[in-house]
């Protein structure tokens, strides 16, 4: 084709008949849907695999946190024996700690009582008469209150009865001065005494609430007042 326009030069355009850009037009988009097809099968393969991957993953950790589970079982049931075994042994060793004890108490007992006996038959001295055995003082509950016991024997000999009197004198400080109260008072009922073998004198104290106690001396004396045994113990004393 001739473009008349333009003087002095030929220009020559070619043409294409409508059946060849049709079928252009075919061909290019036959290969834009080939392209998405190959696309999207690869994009389907490749997401496939990584599916199937993750599954794999998965299901390893699965394995891993159910054999972990196990594990952990079987950890918590042996941490639970081993807790009831120690259980066992702490109630068996305080069982055992208890009786011991009381064992030793017993012991302790039976030595007080079996050398409480051989004094009076069979004394370590041989000589024989009364004997101040032991005085036991302990708190009675009120401000000041005491409870007392005196354990007297006779030693050796049993031939005749002792009798007489029980006297307790308690020295220590009273308003910064030094003080000797004396149990019982001259108007109170007398301690009396009166055995062959032994006795036990029980009775109670109430010193003044100013009086600080330190030691306590315990006189046995006959109805004529002659000394027959004095001990003199530090105070406190149980």
């Amino acid at each position: 084709m001739i473009d008349l326009n333009k003087p002095g030069e030929l220009v020559i355009k070619q043409r294409y008949s409508p059946r060849i850009k049709l079928l252009l037009a075919v061909i290019l988009t036959l290969a834009l849907l080939a392209s998405a097809g190959f696309i999207y099968n690869y994009g389907l393969n490749r997401a496939g695999f990584e599916r199937q991957s993750a599954q794999q993953t998965e299901q390893t950790l699965q394995d891993e946190m159910r054999k972990l589970r196990d594990e952990n079982q079987g950890f918590q049931e042996s941490l639970a024996r081993a807790q009831r075994t120690i259980q066992m042994d702490q109630a068996a060793y305080q069982d055992l700690d208890k009786s011991l004890k009381a064992s030793a108490q017993e012991i302790v007992k039976l030595r007080e009582e079996l050398d409480f006996y051989r004094n009076i038959i069979s004394p370590a001295d041989k000589k024989s008469g009364l004997r101040i055995q032991n005085l036991y003082i302990e708190p009675a509950g009120g401000a000041n209150q005491y409870r007392y016991k005196l354990v007297l024997i006779q030693a050796l000999k049993h031939e005749s009865v002792i009798q007489g009197r029980a006297i307790l004198e308690i020295s220590g400080m009273q308003v910064g001065e030094d003080t000797l109260l004396r149990f019982p008072a001259t108007n109170e009922r007398p301690i009396m005494v009166n055995f062959k073998y032994f006795q036990d004198i029980e009775g109670k104290l109430e010193l003044p609430r100013n009086f600080q106690p330190k030691r306590i001396k315990v006189y046995i004396t006959t109805s004529g007042g002659t000394s027959m045994a004095e001990a003199t113990y530090a105070w406190p004393l149980g």
